[in-house]
């Protein structure tokens, strides 16, 4: 359903005569009032439109005025006082027109039918509802409750009220919570009284509303017998009349906005109701939209975990939990070209445990496993500089990267790994080597440029660990350019 649907959906369902007229596509809208007052049909073009048996007039000056003038559009904004004739039946209404701009293509007219003129405003429509509309349009966590409580002021400022409200249903149905509140001058906030109030304890209430979608009590005192619950909170709550109006939310009945008159009863209006659920619903939406942006929010975070995990199960061995072969093998090439820019040197060790295999068969695979994962966890934990890397190149290899490192430099960074495996204590029974766990070293040292590739590297650094390997493992062997 598109937004100008919803908007008029939310119109033509209040019991005044209202005119919406959409500019992006000339069309007016004239809800059931508004079609037995102006004998017309639902919708039409401008073109389609034809109110020639109409006649209409200033009431307070008699001056004779366009049929135009009481039709929405952006050039209306002051409210009118007029009588409109039906030339065919010849009877006459007195009507007070007020007009509102929804948004830059929504215009509407609201037609209220009145016994005697009156020039005294309370204040603009146009004013009241675009003021709302400016501060509810882009509203912030971090201010929505200030903004909505200023909305809520302004209407009951607007239509004579002492305490305005919004309510909240729970998501079951079942309670309702006073969610924002103003009061005027003098008057007792109660919105910390009224949470979580249970269905049963205001039936009558609630049934009116999940059946009308508003309660409307001009005098509390005059209530039916069976809202006597409701009658004992008015009471307690010092209220003469009370106005309350639903929102909806996708058909489902969000909650509701209210007004209520402590001081003195008032007879809520055509006009009151349509001030009030013209602001509910802005806040509403604004509401709903904080409530968007939050679920986005969460959203936004689950996709960047899950993106990190993806991103850990893509580059990180599961075994050893240090980076894999594909993570070596992209670190690499970027290592090379940064230290070819900078003129730095680059030194890739690759190593092996010593007779590895030897340590599956005595001890089995799961203690292999583990002593992997001993290896890996010295290995990246001495890999402690900016751009350093361990990875487990494939079953009991491992290499590691070291920018900015020279061939002597990157020995001493392999006497240090021996000195740390070796402290690990890992037991290897049946080793020709030592009856301690052992790695040999091979090293490749180079002065990176341009041209230098990941693959070469690689392969030179597999024939220092050979040659280790070939002169009697537990070693250190380098290859440097």
């Amino acid at each position: 359903m598109s937004s100008i649907e919803q908007t008029w959906q939310t119109l033509a369902a209040l019991p005044i005569a209202i005119i919406m007229f959409d500019q992006q596509h000339n069309r007016f809208y004239f809800n059931l009032p508004a079609q037995s007052l102006f004998s017309i049909e639902e919708q039409l073009s401008s073109d389609e439109l034809n109110l020639t048996h109409l006649a209409l007039n200033n009431a307070l000056s008699s001056e004779s005025l366009g049929i135009t003038e009481l039709l929405p559009s952006s050039y209306n904004t002051h409210p009118l006082f007029v009588t409109l004739t039906n030339r065919h039946t010849h009877s006459a209404k007195l009507l007070d027109l007020k007009f509102a701009t929804l948004c830059d293509y929504l215009y509407i007219t609201v037609c209220e039918p009145r016994t005697l003129p009156s020039q005294a405003q309370s204040q603009d429509f146009d004013e009241l509802i675009s003021q709302i509309s400016t501060e509810l349009i882009d509203i912030q966590n971090e201010n929505m409750s200030q903004q909505i409580e200023k909305a809520l002021q302004t209407i009951g400022l607007n239509c004579h009220a002492d305490r305005t409200y919004i309510f909240e249903f729970s998501d079951d149905g079942l309670s309702m919570s006073n969610t924002y509140e103003w009061v005027n001058d003098g008057i007792t906030p109660f919105k910390e009284h009224l949470q979580n109030i249970p269905k049963d304890s205001l039936p009558y209430f609630f049934q009116q509303m999940h059946t009308q979608h508003i309660f409307n009590a001009s005098n509390t005192a005059e209530l039916p017998p069976e809202a006597s619950a409701e009658k004992i909170e008015f009471t307690n709550e010092g209220i003469q009349s009370v106005l309350c109006i639903g929102l909806v939310v996708e058909k489902t009945l969000f909650g509701f906005i209210g007004c209520d008159c402590v001081n003195k009863a008032r007879q809520w209006s055509q006009t009151d109701l349509l001030r009030i659920k013209l602001v509910g619903d802005m806040i509403t939406n604004a509401l709903k939209n904080m409530q968007y942006k939050h679920k986005l929010e969460k959203i936004q975070k689950l996709l960047l975990t899950a993106n990190k995990e993806l991103h850990e199960q893509a580059y990180r061995d599961s075994l050893t939990e240090i980076a894999n072969r594909r993570q070596l093998d992209s670190t690499l090439q970027q290592e090379l070209k940064r230290c070819a820019r900078s003129e730095l040197s680059l030194s890739l060790i690759l190593c092996d445990i010593d007779s590895f295999k030897l340590y599956n068969d005595t001890l089995g695979h799961q203690q292999g496993d583990q002593a992997l994962k001993l290896v890996a966890k010295a290995l990246e934990e001495n890999c402690q500089r900016p751009g350093d890397l361990a990875a487990r190149y494939g079953g009991e290899e491992f290499a590691i990267i070291l920018p900015a490192t020279n061939k002597q430099e990157a020995s001493l960074f392999c006497q240090k790994l021996q000195l740390a495996i070796k402290q690990l204590a890992i037991e290897h029974p049946n080793s020709k080597v030592s009856p301690l766990l052992t790695l040999s070293f091979g090293i490749y040292s180079c002065q990176p440029n341009e041209h230098s590739e990941a693959d070469h590297t690689l392969i030179m650094a597999d024939k220092a660990l050979y040659r280790a390997k070939q002169n009697g493992r537990n070693r250190i062997e380098k290859i440097a350019e």
